[in-house]
């Protein structure tokens, strides 16, 4: 006599272990092995579930994507980003610039050098002087047209004068070398230690740097 399960009523085959289907075994126990599941579906035509990708996991993704791009570090320089551009791009040969000296001077708390002197030499030095100190600055007009003015000392080795050689900026003492769009470090020993770039605006034909930024100005090592 056929068999038939007493959960669900379907015929049982002989000498079954377990009913194809609800998976009730003839005394009553309810099997929850993955292998019998996966072969009930298999039985009954149905693909095996895929875990499915929830609102909840969604909404951490792109939270995820979020805080990466507003917190992960961004390459460049911030202060030569907002620097003002001041002629066309510029392209260097591979020969030395050498840096050219000028004078500067100081109006109205602001450090004050010509505009047309940079645009005409690109690449100059000057000093800020005060009874207790002396700190060396420059200006460059960088490849993307930018002027970029910065303290012009390369810290570790104590060198105060540079050099452009096509696309870097070339420390003359230790032969450090930086990007000059944005005084990334390329190589050498100094790399780390650019010239610290401190922020210009540009008003008719001056140049202008706030003196106590220079004043306040200290070596970073």
């Amino acid at each position: 006599m056929a068999k038939y399960c007493d959960e669900c009523g379907k015929p049982l085959a002989p000498k079954a272990n377990f009913c194809t289907g609800c998976g009730r075994s003839p005394q009553g126990k309810v099997s929850g092995k993955s292998e019998w599941k996966a072969k009930r579906a298999k039985v009954m035509g149905q693909k095996p579930a895929k875990r499915s990708f929830t609102k909840v996991s969604f909404g951490i993704l792109v939270l995820a994507v979020i805080a990466t791009y507003f917190f992960w570090p961004k390459s460049g320089n911030s202060i030569i980003q907002a620097q003002p551009v001041v002629l066309d791009n510029v392209s260097y040969t591979t020969a030395r610039k050498q840096m050219i000296d000028i004078q500067a001077k100081v109006e109205n708390g602001k450090i004050v050098i010509p505009l047309d002197v940079v645009r005409e030499k690109k690449f100059v030095a000057f000093n800020y002087d005060t009874p207790d100190r002396s700190v060396p600055l420059l200006a460059y007009i960088s490849g993307e047209g930018k002027m970029v003015t910065a303290v012009s000392m390369c810290e570790p080795c104590d060198s105060r004068r540079f050099h452009i050689k096509g696309d870097k900026l070339v420390c003359n003492s230790c032969g450090s070398t930086w990007n000059l769009d944005n005084l990334e470090t390329i190589s050498g020993s100094c790399g780390k230690y650019p010239p610290d770039a401190i922020p210009s605006i540009v008003e008719g034909n001056n140049v202008l740097i706030e003196e106590t930024i220079v004043k306040q100005w200290t070596p970073r090592i």
